[in-house]
């Protein structure tokens, strides 16, 4: 009688334990999967630690100043030398589920910023590895361009470019992004505003929710800020300018909820819609007094203007489908990141494994649970029989 108890007291504390493990390896997760909200930074704390990843090709540097322009307090200041091989130096908050929220930040570009012809991305919303960001903001020549990105099954990749305005230097930009992620069931809208007044605004789709092949696409993208120019990578040709190092500056950065913005359509786009009737605004860069350091010779900002709108998906005012340059943004990998890799932030990435294993161990333990019953079942007619 001991022996058996003694057994059941074992198994019963070995129940326990798969279970306990069982339950540690799904909880966790969801707590280290997204970022806080509301989410808020601005860097009074004199470090960056409040961004889980980061991603630096060649020499860039991220660090934390006082900020400059008679701006208050402390601001992230990052910079980009013209070396050859530097073109990424970005700093990233983990992933969110699907909804609708404020992106607000503040963005400063010194006097002494020289005007590029191509892209320089300063912020976007990237939906992972293999697949070029949903929105980004970029300063191309002197103007100001938000451009969408989206794809729904078997369709080709859509690229749609807005208009939002000059650019201002020595000038502190108040920006913020209302964004409602599309869905297959969600139609997506952002709105972006500068210094309170509205600047641009895309109704439709603006995720890659409805890609199947796409990875990541069970959350919203991630915010990323500071700096990426695709047309500085050496395999693109680019080589030592000998241009002074591109610095940009951000400070207030924060996530909050908002209520989905009304006046949106009521479908998102299908790979059926048919083209914007109205012929889109071009997209040409205005002529700039100060030096440039232009890249190839075709994205000269004097005579540069975007493709024919060949993207199914809207179109408005200020805006235009197709490539916003001759070499435009790339997927990115997400393989340089020197914090958590995108594989342990995502519930894309890690979170089907360790439910995987969390699922394992629970059955596991049903299946012990099981196994005690019918054992002591058996011995309870075995004791009947003998009696």
């Amino acid at each position: 009688m001991f022996q058996r108890h003694s057994r059941n007291r074992r198994a019963g504390a070995l129940l326990v334990a798969v279970l306990a493990a069982g339950a540690a390896s799904v909880g966790p997760t969801a707590a280290a999967d997204s970022t806080t909200i509301p989410f808020s930074d601005g860097f009074e704390s004199g470090s960056t630690t409040a961004w889980p990843r980061k991603g630096i090709d060649g020499t860039g540097t991220v660090d934390v100043v006082a900020a400059p322009g008679a701006h208050a307090g402390k601001a992230a200041r990052f910079t980009m030398p013209d070396q050859g091989n530097s073109y990424r130096t970005e700093i990233a908050t983990s992933r969110l589920p699907y909804g609708s929220y404020r992106y607000a930040f503040s963005n400063y570009l010194p006097q002494d910023w020289i005007s590029y012809g191509a892209q320089t991305i300063v912020s976007q919303w990237h939906g992972g590895e293999g697949t070029s960001p949903a929105v980004l903001l970029a300063v191309r020549a002197d103007r100001w361009m938000m451009i969408v990105h989206w794809k729904v099954g078997p369709e080709p990749l859509n690229e749609i470019t807005y208009d939002l305005g000059p650019v201002r230097l020595g000038h502190w930009n108040q920006w913020s992004f209302d964004i409602t992620w599309s869905t297959a069931t969600t139609p997506g809208s952002i709105t972006a505003r500068l210094d309170g007044a509205q600047v641009g605004s895309h109704q439709g789709t603006n995720s890659y929710s409805q890609d199947t092949a796409a990875p990541h696409r069970d959350t919203v993208p991630y915010h990323k800020i500071g700096l990426y120019r695709p047309n500085w990578k050496a395999e693109k040709g680019h080589v030592s300018g000998g241009t002074p190092p591109v610095v940009v500056y951000y400070d207030d950065i924060s996530i909050t909820p908002v209520s989905p913005a009304s006046g949106r359509t009521t479908a998102a786009p299908s790979p059926a819609a048919p083209a914007p009737t109205a012929s889109p605004t071009p997209v040409t860069a205005a002529p700039s007094t100060r030096p440039s350091a232009s890249g190839p010779a075709h994205e000269s900002p004097a005579t540069q203007t975007s493709a024919p709108a060949t993207a199914t998906g809207p179109a408005g005012p200020g805006s235009t489908s197709g490539p916003a340059d001759d070499i435009p943004a790339e997927p990115d990998t997400d393989t340089d990141n020197d914090a958590h890799p995108l594989a342990e932030t995502g519930p894309s990435g890690r979170t089907p494994l360790v439910l995987a294993a969390g699922s394992a161990l629970l059955v596991a333990g049903l299946l012990l649970i099981h196994r005690i019953r019918a054992r002591s079942a058996t011995r309870s007619t075995r004791r009947r029989a003998r009696r």
